[in-house]
């Protein structure tokens, strides 16, 4: 049969139609297939589609309702010259992966369930060694490490800035690796320098000072402290009362009494110092009572070290420096601890930690030795506190009377995370439960050691020797006649009363050694005694002839009574040579 077939309207077979304004349009289905095949398209037998060229999407659906009425696509298509990536943003069709092959090696449902099941339960207990455990990175220290290796006029390292200027008569350079600041005779006057850079948690501070002199009236601060405000308006209230503008500060009635430090002062003769928060007018307010500020008058200022850990090198002794620590504006009284002379490069070392603050110092040369100087357990910063290092130079109220000069070596702040670490059971220490230490090297050692035991290990090579304690005395030369008697000083062997402690180990004999020797036979003898008044010879022993020629005799005796004396009776015939001596060991 032909594949056309005829058709003559109102006759044959009906053909589906759809009238649209009058007009006939032929329904038609869809089907696919080769010549000779007609496969209708249906969900089981979609359409095969290929993409030739660009295809627009214009106006398109939105992301909705696409997903709501998905088109499906199966088999495989190719886009030929396809979609540029600016067309597919700006028209995307969502794809479905659902049920796409995996690459070669993904995980899977299976692997990952694996995965899963290895990593440990989140719980809020701490682990056993039965749970397993997931490794981590320790987080790496945090260094500000400020030097000044730029030479000339200012401050010119980039870790720092200067808040506010150089005050009259202060001078500030660079040189020689060194920040120099020289103070100047004029009152009240203070430089201040800050790092750009914070930290917080367990810190350690290192830096190295030197002051041409010591003298009343200068004040020199390496400090980390909290920085409140700078910039700040203040108004003076009377001489003795500062209010300063501090917008939403959050300070309360409960904070009165609490200081912090007003400094970087300018306009009116403020005197830089540590202010003690009077009242709180209102909640942009904060009124401060000062000392030997004018009546009337307003300025700026910066507040610091609310928070804070300070050194001060004040006073006249080079070998003292003020350390102290503020906690939320309560402080200690400062210690006064001894150091190194900062007439030559000394370094201060000032470690936070575990609520404890520590000071150590030391000479900055190879030898150097670091001593440990002074520590604070009570109001130190919090862990979360956020501190700059700082450094300032202030005059006294009165005028130093001359200029000092302080040069500053280097400053070094290191912010890291303390790990506790218990060693084999020894977290709690004392003298029966103490860690075991190996001393490599010489250690130098001050003031009282106390040795509770110590064992020397067996070797082939002699490193040394222990030696007891004792007395030698030479008891008498003298010859003797004929059945003559020599009777010796008495000893004590304790030199203490009864039931009183042993003086010292020379002084306790646990061994008395005694012996004798001469030219004929005689009889070597001990008396011991409780009251050096009754006498009892406990030990006799003949003399017996020597190689070499004479006679000899020796008693070892192991005391038990307080006194004791050595005696010799000569024999028949009168000596010609005579010795006898006697041996107290402590041991």
């Amino acid at each position: 049969m032909a594949d056309n077939l005829g058709y003559t309207p109102g006759t044959g077979a009906l053909v589906a139609t759809d009238e649209i304004g009058g007009v006939s349009y032929q329904r038609v289905k869809v089907t696919t297939g080769a010549d000779g095949v007609a496969n209708d398209v249906s969900a089981a037998n979609p359409m095969p589609v290929s993409v030739q060229g660009s295809v627009a999407i214009t106006g398109g659906l939105t992301d909705a309702q696409l997903r709501a009425s998905p088109v499906p696509v199966s088999g495989s298509f190719t886009i030929s010259g396809g979609l540029t990536d600016a067309e597919l943003r700006a028209s995307p069709v969502p794809v479905s992966l659902a049920s796409a092959p995996l690459p070669t090696g993904a995980a899977t449902e299976t692997t990952l369930a694996q995965v899963r099941d290895r990593l440990p339960t989140a719980s809020i207990s701490m682990p056993t060694d039965m749970i397993s455990a997931t490794p981590v990175r320790q987080a790496p220290q945090k260094y500000i490490d400020i030097s000044f290796s730029q030479v000339g006029s200012g401050l010119l390292s980039p870790e720092m800035v200067q808040i506010g200027g150089v005050p009259t008569g202060m001078t500030v350079s660079q040189s020689n690796g060194n920040l120099v600041i020289s103070t100047g005779t004029t009152a009240n006057a203070e430089y201040v320098a800050r790092s750009i850079a914070s930290v917080s948690g367990a810190i350690t501070l290192k830096e190295v000072v030197t002051l041409s002199q010591r003298i009343a009236n200068n004040n020199f601060f390496v400090e980390l402290v909290d920085v409140i405000g700078d910039g700040l308006a203040y108004t003076i209230v009377n001489a003795t009362t500062v209010d300063v503008t501090l917008t939403a500060h959050g300070y309360t009635a409960a904070n009165v009494g609490q200081r912090m430090d007003i400094g970087c002062i300018t306009g009116a003769a403020g005197v830089p110092m540590e202010a003690v928060i009077a009242s709180i007018p209102n909640a942009n307010t904060i009124r401060f009572t000062v000392a030997g500020w004018p009546a009337t008058g307003s300025g700026t200022c910066s507040l610091t070290g609310w928070n804070k850990v300070e050194l001060n090198y004040t006073g006249t002794t080079a070998t003292a420096v003020n350390f102290n620590t503020r906690r939320r504006g309560w402080q200690n009284t400062a210690i006064a601890a001894t150091i190194n002379t900062t007439a030559a490069a000394q370094m201060g070392i000032v470690n936070v930690e575990n609520g404890v603050a520590s000071l150590a110092d030391k000479v900055v040369t190879s030898a150097g030795v670091i001593s440990s100087r002074a520590s604070w357990d009570t109001n130190i910063p919090r862990t979360n506190e956020t501190l700059f290092l700082q450094i300032r130079a202030r005059n006294g109220t009165v005028a130093p009377a001359s200029t000092t000069t302080w040069t500053v070596g280097m400053l070094r702040v290191e912010d890291y995370v303390p790990t506790q670490v218990s060693l084999v059971s020894t977290r709690v220490q004392s003298i029966q439960n103490s860690a075991p230490v190996s001393v490599i090297g010489t250690v130098p050692v001050s003031g009282t050691v106390a040795v509770s035991s110590a064992t020397l290990a067996a070797a082939t090579v002699r490193a040394g020797f222990v030696a007891g304690a004792g007395i030698w005395f030479d008891d008498s030369s003298t010859n003797l006649g004929v059945s003559a008697t020599f009777t010796g000083t008495s000893r004590d062997l304790t030199v203490t009363a009864t039931a009183t402690a042993m003086a010292n180990a020379a002084t306790y004999a646990q061994e008395m050694r005694l012996s004798a020797e001469s030219d004929v036979a005689g009889t070597l003898w001990l008396e011991v005694s409780r009251d050096n008044t009754n006498w009892r010879r406990v030990k006799s022993v003949a003399t017996t002839a020597v190689t070499g020629g004479g006679q000899y005799a020796e008693i070892v005796h192991r005391p038990s009574w307080r006194y004791a004396r050595v005696g010799f009776t000569n024999g028949a015939t009168a000596q010609a040579r005579f010795t006898i001596n006697s041996l107290l060991m402590a041991m």
